[in-house]
């Protein structure tokens, strides 16, 4: 029996499902909708919870500058789009590993703490990082319990990965 390796997302993918705009190639929307409803062979998708969490905090930004129900509503009304995609969800926060990792690369210097999570996610799943953050992908080069994790944008993933299938 072979185990699958894990891609773990962050949340700059999910965004445009809940309606917050990311440019992040021509298709990107296109190539999402694709990810999201296929499965992989030989890989699994995951998406960090925290970056659920993430999610709400941007929708409350929106809010707060356009005090609109509906902004507020897209994250009950959306949510099952991620629960019913090809996602797994897993939750850095609650894995002793991930724990770790997340609080040493927080000391290290990086001082978003989800995206502490969600690169340390990757490495408790022993995974890809799928990310286009340049100064965390920088740091964690050189920590040595995140140095030798696979780190790759958006369109490495659909070059290297996606385009495979």
């Amino acid at each position: 029996m072979t185990i699958n390796k894990a891609i773990v997302f962050d949340t700059t993918y999910i965004l445009p499902i809940f309606g917050i705009k990311v440019e992040l190639s021509p298709d990107f929307k296109n190539e999402l909708v694709k990810v999201l409803a296929n499965t992989f062979q030989n890989y699994d998708l995951y998406l960090p919870s925290i970056c659920l969490i993430e999610v709400s905090y941007k929708l409350n930004r929106e809010y707060r500058q356009r005090v609109d129900i509906e902004i507020l509503n897209r994250y009950p009304i959306l949510l099952p789009t991620i629960l019913n995609s090809s996602l797994k969800i897993f939750n850095p926060q609650l894995d002793v590993n991930a724990s770790l990792v997340a609080m040493k690369i927080r000391h290290k210097g990086h001082t978003d703490l989800m995206d502490c999570w969600i690169a340390a996610a990757a490495v408790a799943l022993n995974g890809i990082l799928v990310t286009e953050d340049k100064p965390l992908k920088e740091m964690l080069q050189t920590i040595p319990e995140t140095k030798d994790i696979d780190i790759y944008s958006w369109n490495d993933f659909i070059e290297r990965i996606f385009k495979k299938i």
